[in-house]
């Protein structure tokens, strides 16, 4: 089994499409597709799920064995999208996470239902360690199928602390954008996307706006989770964060011009 350098710790998901159909999604697929692209050596811990056919057959999974992917749902109405949960799982503790796994060089903590519990940001002290924290800001109540509805997301002043890079977008904020200003009080690095209107980068708490790269948008799923994974390969690489943001935009932005993971560059087709 392959031994990663790019850990990440989510559930994968089942979308239900349009057709009833199901398609794998969740951050973790996204980020784990695109760190494998940029070279890295990647393990996924995740609900059991399906593997989509463009996965890369290096990319090592550890399925947590007594859980089942959620499902999730979005419908479109004119009052907006609602999204719905068909299935919930369950929570990752450090369990479900090889032995072997645990020094990988940069661990990115991806839940997609608060199914990984803060105190999990103490069990990798010397790892690069990032969070993309949009499944800590959803709640919802069975029975099923249930409308998912934000919550804010306050997690400790040491939590924050101990997390070397959070990215978010304006959307799981619900435009709040006060609130990300919170977080980049105590986190050293906030990453706080706006599709294609760029985003702030705080360093330290001080704003730094990041031009989105020009594109064609043909489908912007994933893209804030294709900018994490980019940003934090980017970061260990150079320990720029503003290096790491520009080349985080330019491969979410060039992710959007196809449809579904397949668009994610390679490390070759971004040097050129």
């Amino acid at each position: 089994m392959t031994i990663p350098d790019y850990l990440l710790i989510g559930h994968m998901t089942r979308d239900v499409l349009f057709d009833g159909s199901y398609a794998p999604g969740g951050t973790a697929l996204y980020a784990a597709l695109t760190a494998r692209r940029l070279g890295r050596r990647v393990g996924v811990v995740s609900a059991r799920a399906a593997i989509p056919p463009d996965w890369s057959a290096d990319i090592a999974v550890a399925f947590a064995a007594t859980m089942d992917a959620p499902i999730f749902e979005n419908r479109y109405t004119p009052q907006g999208r609602v999204q719905l949960l068909h299935a919930d799982s369950g929570v990752l503790t450090l369990d479900n996470v090889p032995a072997a796994w645990r020094s990988a060089r940069i661990v990115h903590l991806a839940p997609i239902l608060a199914e990984t519990p803060e105190h999990l940001v103490n069990a990798f002290p010397d790892a690069l360690l990032g969070m993309t924290p949009q499944g800590m800001m959803r709640a919802w109540n069975a029975p099923f199928p249930a409308p998912i509805t934000y919550q804010p997301w306050d997690p400790p002043l040491h939590v924050l602390a101990r997390i070397d890079a959070l990215v978010l977008s304006i959307e799981d904020v619900r435009f709040d954008e006060a609130r990300a200003r919170v977080y980049a009080r105590y986190c050293p690095i906030v990453a706080l996307t706006r599709g294609a209107a760029g985003a702030t980068l705080f360093i330290h708490g001080e704003p730094h706006y990041i031009d989105a790269c020009p594109a064609i948008e043909r489908d912007p799923t994933g893209a804030g989770d294709v900018f994490a994974a980019a940003f934090l390969v980017r970061l260990d690489e150079t320990g720029d964060p503003l290096e790491a943001a520009h080349f985080a935009a330019c491969i979410a932005a060039r992710s959007v011009e196809g449809v579904g993971p397949g668009a994610i560059p390679y490390r070759e087709d971004v040097e050129r």
